[in-house]
């Protein structure tokens, strides 16, 4: 299994800035005056790390699924009403070209060896773990907007349809750290080409109306073993794990 033994972690340092207005919502918050307020820790906004890996995870999982490898769609992710409907599970995943959830923990799915499985199947544990990205005093701001759904036919302001949303506006920097855990090198690879696709595709609410874009840079990279009885920290270059992803799934299948 690969957690028997702790034999390395690749961390990597990245950095994400807001190029537009971010919004990942708390939902209603008593306190709160605006109805959609961004997550925050400590009273400053962050990026949550599950919603870094859901990102990652779903784009990686389009970036193997357009190269024609075979990967599964979460437990979660299928609608509700067909999750227990064996006959229609199978018709909808044939239709995305995708797995049943992996339950075969020697014999995962790419993205599964990765992130583990998830919504209700158990057994494996994901090899990558996502922190929360934070930001510092005064390098942030926050924003208020209002939006409001137009009537099709008289192009009015439909009633009842204003929200008040806040978000991080660009120019924002936030810092968090990807650890992945006794990877093999096209894992962390993987990991990195994921990072360049959220880039280009954006996180949070209202991506196609603008929000969401971010510049996303690799600061550094490290292997870290515990070696004799303590914690030995190395530099390592990011591009042969880039060339392995690659060379792994370079080819369509």
């Amino acid at each position: 299994m690969a957690f028997e033994k702790l034999r390395e972690i690749i961390e990597l340092d990245v950095e994400y800035t807001t190029k537009s207005a971010l919004a990942i919502s708390a939902g209603k918050q008593p306190a709160e005056v605006v109805e959609s307020p961004v997550i925050k820790l400590a009273g400053m906004p962050v990026i949550p790390g599950s919603s870094l890996k859901g990102a990652l995870r779903s784009t990686l999982e389009a970036m193997l699924a357009q190269q024609g490898v075979k990967v599964c769609v979460p437990f979660a992710a299928i609608p509700k009403g067909i999750r227990g409907d064996e006959q229609r599970r199978k018709e909808y995943l044939a239709k995305l070209g995708r797995l049943e959830p992996c339950q075969d923990i020697e014999n995962p799915c790419p993205i599964c060896a990765i992130f583990g499985t998830i919504g209700g199947q158990a057994g494996l544990s994901g090899r990558a773990i996502v922190l929360d990205a934070t930001t510092q005093e005064g390098k942030y701001n926050l924003i208020e907007r209002t939006h409001v759904a137009i009537m099709r036919d008289t192009k009015s302001q439909a009633e009842g349809s204003l929200m008040s949303l806040q978000a991080v506006d660009a120019g924002a920097v936030f810092e968090g750290k990807i650890r992945i855990v006794n990877p093999e090198d096209w894992q962390v690879g993987a990991i990195a080409q994921a990072l360049k696709g959220v880039k280009l595709l954006g996180m949070g609410a209202k991506k196609t109306a603008g929000y969401g874009e971010l510049e996303i840079e690799v600061k550094s990279v490290r292997s870290i073993r515990f070696v004799e009885g303590k914690w030995e920290s190395t530099e390592v270059e990011l591009e042969p794990y880039i060339e392995a992803f690659a060379h792994k799934f370079g080819e369509k299948r």
